[in-house]
């Protein structure tokens, strides 16, 4: 008896439940966001006895878990034991997906078009680095980091062959359009960068770009990581102890920092002046009390994604062509999936076919009749989903060759 292959329930059971802009403003997103710690945390001690794989993906626009799983409930109560979110806000603002819906899913990410700020480049390096921390932590199987390759890779034709993410759009350059148009004249002004992490550097490197005029500040509560960025940026570093008389006396201060508790208070804004705050954490560093000071503008990222809707809208037309790009890209994984998937089925069925053999060993040519049953076999297979049908169907084909020799 055949036991069928059951590497075709990592395509079934694929599944993923997250909690993006679409359906939350900042504050919820806020509360079912990860910091990295808390992702390796999750990933240690829960996921790696739990699922055959799993990776965990958080930015400022979506906190997801994609797994292979029985079904995506058991990812969305992970994602609630781990943040301060719960399972009614999730109904409430939270998808999920299962099977190939899931993986499609994955590549429309992975392409930018499920970016807030459609076409979004800076989601690639995100997922690499969420795919690199769940192989680390040991919670990436075979399968899953195929199907993130083919993701990768439909991302980069699209960029490639579309204009997708033509021109310089995120929300670090965002961030730079508002200074601009906000503030008539940069020379001289103080422009203070709080958190000079991974975000943070584009941000630095972007002011400095942009902005050669100003003068420069770099904190972080590491206070190398803000040293090493200050002096690659030409700007000056300041201890993260300094943080409320910096930000007293600063004429801009961009926020890119990641802790779970506001960092900006009211208390620190001592002197009265014109001030612009861009907010680009998730969730929100700066209390939004800050907002209601006198002559402080405060915006947090998703006011800032507004800004870019003249771009979006050129993007907008290119989705047509993303898509097909995506559905051939899928159509490829697809194929690949069956040849692997069936690789066994038809190795068992060649054993089998040669035992039969053996009950005629005067036949030479034995060999050939089964090779050319197991790849009439494997034609069908690649077309057809019922593996047992196509067994007997193997099976019959081969009896007749060998009756019609007789």
């Amino acid at each position: 008896m055949i036991v069928l292959d059951t590497e075709h329930y990592f395509l079934d059971n694929f599944c993923v439940a997250g909690i993006n802009y679409r359906k939350s403003d900042i504050s919820v997103r806020g509360r079912f966001s990860l910091l990295p710690e808390q992702s390796t945390l999750l990933l240690q001690q829960d996921i790696a006895k739990r699922f055959p794989s799993c990776m965990v993906l958080s930015t400022c626009n979506r906190t997801e878990i994609y797994g292979i799983c029985d079904h995506p409930n058991e990812l969305i109560e992970l994602l609630c034991i781990y943040t301060h979110g719960n399972m009614s806000e999730f109904i409430k603002h939270g998808y999920n997906f299962q099977g190939e819906s899931a993986i499609e899913h994955l590549f429309e990410v992975a392409a930018g078009l499920d970016s807030q700020i459609v076409g979004d480049y800076e989601i690639l390096a995100q997922i690499k680095q969420a795919a690199k921390v769940s192989k680390l932590n040991g919670c990436m199987n075979t399968f899953m980091e195929k199907v993130i390759n083919y993701a990768l890779q439909s991302s980069k034709k699209i960029k490639t062959n579309t204009r997708l993410s033509s021109g310089t759009v995120s929300v670090s350059y965002a961030a730079i359009e508002i200074i601009r148009e906000k503030i008539a004249e940069i020379k001289g002004k103080k422009i203070l960068l709080i958190g000079t992490g991974k975000f943070g550097q584009h941000v630095g490197k972007n002011l400095q770009n942009y902005f050669p005029e100003a003068n420069l500040f770099f904190t972080n509560r590491t206070d190398q990581k803000a040293k090493d960025l200050a002096e690659s940026c030409d700007a000056t570093f300041v201890p993260y102890d300094d943080l409320s008389k910096q930000i007293n006396e600063a004429d801009i201060i961009i926020v890119s920092s990641t802790a779970d508790s506001y960092t900006v208070l009211p208390s620190f804004f001592i002197e009265q002046k014109h001030r612009l705050l861009l907010d680009l954490s998730v969730p929100q560093n700066v209390d939004p009390s800050v907002k209601m000071l006198p002559g402080v503008e405060l915006l947090n990222v998703d006011e800032i994604s507004l800004i870019l809707d003249k771009t979006i809208a050129l993007r907008q037309a290119e989705i047509p062509k993303a898509m097909e790009i995506i559905a051939e890209t899928l159509h490829e994984m697809m194929d690949w999936y069956r040849r692997r998937s069936n690789s066994p089925l038809l190795r068992k069925i060649k054993v089998q076919l040669r035992e039969l053999s053996q009950q005629d060993p005067l036949d030479k040519y034995a060999d050939e009749k089964i090779h050319k049953a197991v790849s009439s076999l494997a034609v069908q297979l690649h077309n057809e989903k019922n593996k047992g049908c196509q067994y007997i169907s193997a099976l019959s084909s081969y009896l007749q060759k060998i009756e019609t020799s007789n």
